[in-house]
């Protein structure tokens, strides 16, 4: 048998040892993030450090350089200079003093030397031929082939020790909008010392930092180490090009203790690291042996809710199947009793059945709230119409009482917004029956306001206000606890289940709102209900399942439901359902009105009894959903796959959102809630018939 570890002995050890190696990994992945840190942290440096030595560098050449360009000037405009060596001792002279490190300055005739400074220390190069010496000619050719300066070196020079050359071509320059376009004359030469040129910008560079070179004469990355070890290269050294007039050289750098050095902050890290895992592992396995004490009871809690909930979603089902029946029978009883009492008697039944039918409803919102298993059911919808509608609904509850119901409508009240009809009008029913209960007198007002505008949305809030009993400030939050009432006497007086309030303030809540109240003891309250909802352009939305909840204008209505009574004579309508009271209360409101009707028990004989085709079709289905054997959900479905086209009414005792779409998922066209209303039931068979008709023509 295999080891239940949720519910072994050893699972706080195993939580703990868990746990502790969970958090030594995140100790070492926090040690390893810090080291990450912290050698990024030195490549930034290094590049701090090589981007001041690469800018000290590029300045000292292009100071040299700046002077070699300067005597190419003088040269190309006065080319007796490269021969008079007077004139040319004092310019160069003057150069020298500018710039340390200068070894010598130059001017060639062609490419033999003319002219030297410092005269005595290098006139052993006068006369020398520079495009004979093998290490200088590629640095001469290109200078004179592209007419631009090169930076040659390092090279042996004649005069002792090594140096580079920084050489231009000297062009004369007969018009001076176009330099360098004359006869080819000689070259322009300052030669600088090796070690002092290097030594200007890598004096300073920090001891744990090593640095190269390369690119002998200017050829970048392509010419050979000038300076440092060439092995650096295989040490992932960073780069920087230093770019003068004369060429490229590539500056490498890398730290001493390499790249993947260790932060110190590192090792203080796995010290407390570890420590701290060791106090979670053992903070968790306290934790989780008194998880396991608990875990029963927590367990039999959960399974006492959802009996709960099971047991009152069942039972609310059982409750409002007898019901239809009752109200239904009542209601076609009234046409056949004469007598006041009789009438009377009739009106208390009904009366009562409607009052325990919405009884019945709020338990089952509540259940579907604690479970939130609630959804809404958004469609297009004027607000306007169905504050009226709300109006006409309690208007006889009103008049009972003598009170008086006024509606006002805010003119920004949009016309058309995409909510939930069906849970809006709950919610104001909800809230105006309440202020008819505890109203002995006076008036009762509903009012619309239009809140906050978005883009698309609006908030409307809905305002109804009594001058009933009022409510004391200490019980304005606890009347939105579940089966509470202001105290017992109230309860007794009132009645009522003390549900209504809840319910109304979280479908309010997922509608985007709220509810909030105030009151004045013996004065009266005022509750206000708000939503948020897109504003539409006033497009209905089309849906052909539709509620007999839904809104619907009275006074059509009732004409539609005259006028249809007396087209259902040559109907023939397949009932299936399985209560046989609801089976003959349907029966006989449909056959009083002239239509034939079949019934079956369950889904399964109706399947069966319409793939036989000795039997002539319907013209429409009533299917319960909720049946043994097959239910109406499945047979739906498997008489959609089967190509059947009739018309399908679901009857169920649910009318909610999540409900109507599981109907319409199956397969339905409509659909009606149990208690049956018969009109609404005769006007939604006509209407399938007609839409029927028109599809097959």
């Amino acid at each position: 048998m295999p080891l239940k570890l949720s519910n072994s002995k050893y699972a706080p050890w195993l939580g703990g040892v868990f746990v502790f190696f969970i958090s030594i990994s995140a100790v070492r992945l926090m040690g390893s993030f810090e080291n990450g840190r912290y050698q990024q942290q030195i490549r930034s440096d290094v590049l701090q450090e090589m981007s001041v030595i690469h800018a000290k560098a590029e300045q000292a050449i292009n100071t040299r350089m700046a002077l070699t360009m300067g005597l190419k000037a003088i040269a190309s405009a006065n080319p007796s200079l490269i021969n008079d060596r007077s004139w040319f001792a004092k310019i160069a002279a003057s150069m020298q003093k500018t710039s340390t490190g200068i070894r010598n300055i130059a001017l060639t005739e062609g490419t033999t030397v003319k002219n030297v400074w410092p005269y005595e220390l290098n006139k052993s190069v006068l006369g020398v031929d520079l495009a004979q010496i093998p290490t200088q000619i590629d640095a001469i050719s290109e200078t004179i082939k592209t007419r631009h300066p090169v930076l040659a070196g390092p090279v042996e020079l004649i005069q002792g020790g090594q140096g580079f050359i920084n050489r231009v071509a000297i062009y004369k320059t007969d018009d001076v909008n176009k330099p360098d376009q004359g006869e080819f004359l000689g070259m322009a030469a300052v030669v600088i010392d090796k070690d002092s040129l290097l030594q200007e910008f890598l004096s300073d560079i920090p001891d744990d930092l090593e640095v190269a070179i390369r690119g002998k004469d200017s050829r970048g990355e392509k010419g050979e180490f000038i300076f440092g070890d060439p092995e650096i290269l295989s040490r992932d050294p960073m780069t920087l090009s230093i770019i003068s007039m004369g060429g490229t050289w590539q500056f490498l750098g890398t730290p001493r203790k390499g790249w993947e050095a260790s932060s110190p902050l590192a090792a203080r890290i796995g010290i407390l690291g570890f420590l701290f895992s060791l106090a979670f592992a053992s903070l968790v396995w306290g934790l989780i042996a008194a998880m396991m004490r608990n875990r029963s009871a927590l367990r039999l809690a959960k399974e006492a809710s959802e009996a709960k909930s099971q047991f009152l979603g069942r039972m609310s089902h059982e409750i409002r199947t007898p019901l239809a029946a009752i109200s239904g029978f009542s209601n076609e009883l009234r046409p056949l009793v004469q007598g006041k009492r009789a009438t009377e008697f009739l009106d208390i039944i009904s009366k009562n059945c409607a009052h325990l039918t919405w009884i019945v409803g709020d338990i089952l919102d509540v259940t579907r709230i604690e479970a939130q298993r609630i959804s809404l059911r958004h469609v297009s919808f004027n607000p306007r119409e169905l504050v009226k509608d709300v109006q006409q609904t309690l208007q006889h509850q009103v008049d009972e009482k003598n009170l008086t119901l006024e509606v006002q409508i805010d003119e920004k009240t949009p016309q058309s917004i995409v909510s939930d009809p069906i849970r809006l009008k709950q919610v104001l029913v909800n809230l105006v029956q309440n202020a008819v209960k505890f109203t002995e007198s006076g008036t009762i007002q509903i009012s619309t306001e239009s809140g906050r505008y978005a883009e698309k949305e609006v908030e409307l809030i809905f305002r109804v206000r009594d001058s009933g009993i009022g409510i004391e400030s200490d019980d304005l939050e606890r009347i939105f606890e579940p089966f509470c009432q202001v105290d017992s006497g109230s309860n007794r007086r009132h009645g009522g289940t003390g549900l209504g309030l809840v319910i109304s303030r979280n479908l309010c809540r997922l509608m985007g709102g709220d509810i909030s109240v105030s009151s004045t003891l013996g004065v009266g309250s005022e509750f206000s209900a708000s939503i948020v909802a897109e504003v539409t352009s006033g497009r209905r939305s089309r849906n052909h399942l539709i509620s007999t909840a839904q809104i619907v204008n009275e006074s059509d209505s009732g004409k539609r439901k005259r006028e249809h009574q007396t087209l259902l004579e040559e109907s023939k309508i397949l009932l299936v359902e399985d209560g046989p009271d609801n089976r003959k209360l349907i029966c006989f409101i449909l056959e009083g009105r002239g239509a034939e009707v079949i019934t079956l028990n369950n889904g399964q004989e109706a399947i069966d009894w319409l793939t036989n085709s000795a039997n002539s079709l319907p013209d429409v289905i009533l299917m319960d959903m909720q049946m043994p054997v097959v239910d109406g959900y499945e047979a739906t479905r498997q008489l959609r796959k089967n190509g059947l086209k009739i018309p399908i009414l679901a009857l169920t005792a649910h009318a909610l959102p999540e409900e109507i779409n599981r109907c319409m998922s199956a397969g339905c066209n409509r659909f009606a809630s149990k208690p049956i209303d018969r009109d609404q039931l005769i006007t939604d068979i006509f209407e399938l018939i007609e839409e029927n008709n028109l599809i097959a023509t």
